[in-house]
């Protein structure tokens, strides 16, 4: 009795699929593992092959075969206002880098003196400095100036993953984010349980300058949200990024208007709102909803004076982009242009220890 036979399907390889497309097997290599010198119809050809045949890359072969990676991160330097969310942001991307280090990859890290102001000065130079181009770019993008010095990179045929929450651009290998607009909801219905105050006294959103584009879609989101939450309250705006700018308005508004709750945007107006109304007597601090946590809250959490912020999980952003952009690099299956969304939290005095 003649035993039954088995056929044990054969594993296909990059040659298999040059085969099948006519093409050289540096070619499928170079399409595969998103390298240069290979146009973008044939690499999709490519690669929707390889898909089809269920072509398997060996990840870790691969890279030893590739030269040495390098990622090049620009964000903030996490001093002075900055220190409140870019010291968070910074710590994932040390993480995320940490658990790279026996991979064949090296990170340059780019911390932007004057802040995300100028957070395009940082690029341009970056981008006229480099004799040899980094292979991949790590950065967060708010403003068209920056965007335009992005759009260089990937044009020069760096890999691109954006942090935080901005512009969205086309080509890049992802953006790990948090949504504006959902920040925005979320921060005004704590709000509006919040308020106690039958008085027809102002909401007052303490915003950053809306020529950044997460500022302005908060804002927007917010104008959107009126006359449905507080039909019968004015709400004011005030950029108060600059405190110089913004402690003289919103006094201004105390003095004459009143006010019956804030919403601070970003942490470094969350800070400097917290701080000063801690100076008025207790019953006379409207209840203030922030955003992203940190140890210069503590005080406030305690006091009862900052009621709830909304946190983005911006330690995470920083882990997953440098993960995320590592993968695109060394498993050609990875999809490009992929919005990975932040988790957001609301912390309240009980829950605020956990997040710090």
């Amino acid at each position: 009795m003649h035993g039954k036979r088995f056929e044990v399907e054969k594993k296909v390889t990059i040659k298999d699929i040059a085969e099948r497309m006519g093409t050289s097997v540096a070619t499928v290599h170079r399409a595969l593992y998103g390298l240069d010198g290979v146009s973008d119809q044939l690499r999709q050809q490519i690669l929707d092959e390889a898909q089809r045949c269920n072509y398997e890359p060996d990840k870790a072969a691969s890279m030893l075969r590739r030269k040495t990676l390098n990622i090049a991160v620009v964000l903030p330097k996490p001093v002075g206002n900055e220190r409140f969310y870019y010291k968070g942001l910074w710590e994932g991307i040390y993480a995320g880098a940490e658990e790279l280090k026996k991979s064949n990859v090296t990170f340059d890290y780019i911390q932007a003196d004057r802040g995300i102001n100028d957070l395009a000065g940082a690029l341009e130079t970056l981008f006229d400095s480099v004799s040899q181009k980094p292979d991949g770019l790590i950065t967060l993008c708010d403003d068209e100036k920056a965007k335009g010095w992005i759009k260089r990179f990937i044009r020069r045929g760096v890999r691109v993953a954006l942090v935080d929450r901005g512009i969205d651009i086309k080509d890049l290998i992802c953006s790990v984010q948090t949504s504006s607009e959902d920040m925005a909801m979320i921060s005004a219905e704590v709000l509006k349980v919040l308020i106690k105050s039958e008085k027809h006294e102002p909401v007052v959103i303490v915003n950053g300058p809306e020529w950044r584009v997460s500022y302005k879609v908060y804002a927007d989101k917010i104008r959107e949200l009126m006359s449905s939450f507080w039909p019968d309250r004015k709400v004011i705006f005030i950029d108060g990024y600059d405190e110089n700018a913004g402690i003289p308005e919103l006094k201004e508004i105390f003095a004459t208007t009143g006010c019956a709750g804030i919403i601070a945007t970003c942490a470094r107006t969350t800070y400097w709102v917290c701080r000063e109304l801690s100076k008025l007597p207790k019953e006379k601090i409207p209840p203030i909803v922030g955003t992203d946590v940190f140890e210069e809250l503590a005080p406030y959490f305690e006091e009862g004076v900052l009621k709830a912020t909304i946190y983005q999980s911006h330690r995470e952003h920083g882990e997953k982009a440098i993960q995320y952009l590592y993968d695109s690099f060394s498993d050609y299956s990875v999809q490009r242009e992929v919005k990975i969304l932040g988790r957001l939290s609301i912390v309240i005095k009980e829950s605020y220890k956990y997040f710090i």
